[in-house]
């Protein structure tokens, strides 16, 4: 079932963004496989019920509806065997689409409801689904994630710098976007585990160099180009028509099942081996020909399938049933494909950008479990239709995705029924494992910027600047004054040097009385913030700009600190100093 060992005695390395964990236990268990059974509806094969996959912390056939990032960090350590997905493009454009047939007024009561039982706005409309792929760093990038990444992860820093610097910001901001998530697809994957990314020319390259960064480029598998054709009027250049996957694993000892993926010789191929081909190979004489069964002996298995696909249609051109409307949907094959050659039966697939539930659907048709997220509840609607059409009733689905589908879909005589779980942002699963202290090969040995002492010969208050520090992360916590975020490393542990101690007041300030620096005038903020602030802004003024870009980590400006309250604790600290330093001075004389 195709284990690739690859190096000397199959080495393979742990890795990952919250530590790098893992054990010869733990690597077992990647190997090990489920079985398959058939379901009620003929030709189709279900994941093993019940199963559950080592330190796996959220059932089979879960969707998450929620932003993937804070579900990703949710998941346990190397408890995914496939990564699937197919993201944004960076193609700074909305992607519309009309979903087929269209929905109807019960299914979008549904979503709605649903969106109401999680807290949330329903985010579509009812006659069209939108695929924003427009990206910017004040509208889609928190400071603390290019930050953390600086931090933890400077190969992969190096990366967004490098976009930003050839290509431009807004692209730099995707690449942010994606290495964040990527960091943690990377700490989920068991070390038998691949990840498959597709992207088009937009950031293929930059992916690619982001990915190498965060998988290593020993662990770099292929760059599969999936060709397809269509109408096109590019009189400058030639019609792009192909799509790039890029595939990586998370060590060199992965799944990967050749044999399944074969596809047939073409006609003309084994006709020419037929006379070509003697028992002593290929020879440039005349033969006297092989039967039909020697033949197929010989190639009935087909052929190994190279990294150039040509064989999946694309958009109009796949089946009529399998059209969804949705504006980027992907070939169900393609996927099958990608889920066929590189996970085993019973193994647990992910996919962060859901859409309309093609990996889902390819990974239960193939035997596998699957999880999956979106941000967007009309997924709920398209992941019960595709199952639906396919034989498969979801738990959940009720009357309003069987009328919805009538006029395309025959009745299902043998519907095959299976239990499946929507959770929201509220509903995350909790972690069951631990991250080991060490940080994984990608964080560089000693961290760049500031050291420990942030003390100046210029300073002039009278408590010293590091214990100012102190003194106002024991009171007040060690969280930010200015967004309230509370740094920590990947393992959990607090870090705080990402904390620092500025001004509430800049010393320089442009107008109004400038501050000092005594206790009454410092505040804690992490480093972003204070790049934010600089010699120009308040306190205020950073908290105010901070909420209108949506960069707060409370609900309310009202959460943060109360500037009143540290400013009586300044004065009591500082009195309190004034009296000691005055004991130490008699005690000298």
């Amino acid at each position: 079932m195709g284990v690739v060992k690859g190096g000397i005695g199959g080495k393979f390395c742990y890795g990952g963004e919250r530590g790098h964990g893992g054990s010869l236990h733990r690597f077992r268990d990647g190997l090990k496989c489920g079985y398959s059974f058939r379901g009620n509806n003929p030709g189709y094969k279900t994941a093993v019920e019940g199963a559950r996959v080592s330190d796996l912390n959220v059932p089979n056939r879960t969707l998450a509806i929620t932003d993937n990032l804070p579900f990703l960090r949710s998941l346990n350590n190397e408890c995914i065997d496939l990564i699937a997905i197919d993201p944004p493009f960076a193609a700074n454009e909305t992607f519309t689409g009309r979903p087929r047939p269209p929905i109807s007024a019960a299914e979008y009561a549904e979503e709605a409801a649903l969106a109401a039982k999680h807290g949330a706005a329903h985010n579509e409309g009812i006659g069209e689904t939108r695929v924003r792929d427009v990206w910017s760093w004040n509208a889609d990038i928190h400071p603390g994630w290019k930050a953390r990444i600086a931090d933890d992860y400077p190969k992969a820093h190096a990366v967004i710098q490098a976009v930003e610097a050839c290509a431009s910001e807004n692209e730099a901001a995707y690449i942010c976007f994606m290495a964040i998530r990527l960091i943690e697809c990377h700490r989920i994957l068991k070390p038998t585990g691949s990840i498959y990314v597709h992207c088009d020319y937009h950031a293929n390259s930059y992916l690619r160099m982001v990915l190498d960064a965060i998988f290593g480029t020993d662990n770099f598998r292929n760059e599969i180009v999936w060709c397809y054709t269509g109408p096109a009027n590019t009189p400058r250049w030639f019609p792009r028509k192909h799509d790039t996957i890029l595939s990586y694993s998370r060590s060199d000892t992965f799944t990967f099942n050749r044999d399944a993926v074969r596809v047939p010789y073409s006609d003309s191929f084994t006709k020419r081996r037929q006379y070509s081909e003697g028992e002593q190979g290929i020879t440039a004489g005349y033969s006297e020909g092989r039967t039909g069964d020697e033949i197929d002996e010989s190639f009935g298995k087909g052929k190994p399938i190279e990294d150039w696909w040509r064989d999946i249609p694309a958009g109009g051109q796949m089946s009529r049933n399998e059209i969804t409307g949705y504006a980027t949907q992907k070939p169900l094959a393609l996927y099958e494909r990608i889920i066929e050659a590189s996970s085993n039966p019973g193994d647990v697939v992910l996919d962060i950008f859901a859409g309309c539930a093609t990996t889902a659907i390819a990974a239960e048709k193939a035997g596998r479990q699957w999880i999956a997220c979106d941000m967007a509840y009309r997924s709920a609607t398209m992941l019960r239709r595709r199952f639906y059409l396919n034989g498969i009733q979801l738990s959940g689905t009720d009357k309003a995705t069987q009328e919805a589908l009538k006029g395309i879909t025959k009745q299902q005589s043998r519907m095959t029924f299976v239990e499946s779980k929507i959770i929201g942002p509220a509903e995350l699963p909790q972690r069951d494992d631990t991250d080991p202290e060490p940080y994984h090969h990608l964080q560089q040995s000693r961290r760049r910027g500031r050291p420990a002492s942030v003390q100046t010969a210029s300073w002039s208050g009278r408590i010293p600047k590091d214990e100012a520090k102190a003194l106002l992360i024991k009171k007040f916590g060690p969280r930010c004054w200015g967004c309230g975020y509370e740094p920590r490393r990947p393992n959990g542990s607090l870090d705080l040097d990402l904390l620092e101690v500025d001004h509430i007041r800049a010393r320089r300030a442009a107008a109004g009385t400038p501050g000092s620096d005594e206790l009454y005038n410092l505040a804690l903020l992490h480093r972003t913030c204070n790049r934010i602030k600089g010699n120009r802004l308040t306190l205020e003024e950073v908290r105010r700009y901070n909420a209108d870009k949506k960069l707060l980590y409370v609900n309310t400006l009202g959460e943060l600190v109360d500037l009143y309250e540290a400013t009586r604790f300044a004065a009591e600290q500082i009195a309190a100093y004034d009296v000691r330093q005055v004991r130490q001075e008699t005690a000298a004389v």
